[in-house]
């Protein structure tokens, strides 16, 4: 995340208020994943964590039209 310059605190922001949700499209030799979309001071951020993770397990995230 941090070559794509998400804060950690974008991340843990956008998985506690996030204002969609939505099954990632399936990729071939990859654990089913969640997208969380939420607002960070005035970004869309997108988060995508492993499907029934608990807590959840974060594999990726980036700014939604970045």
């Amino acid at each position: 995340m941090r070559e794509r310059k998400v804060p950690e605190e974008a991340v843990e922001h956008v998985l506690e208020h996030y204002h969609s949700r939505r099954p990632a499209p399936r990729r071939e030799d990859a654990l089913p994943s969640v997208i969380f979309v939420g607002e960070y001071r005035g970004r869309d951020l997108k988060v995508y964590v492993a499907r029934d993770s608990n807590p959840p397990l974060v594999r990726s995230a980036v700014w939604e039209g970045g």
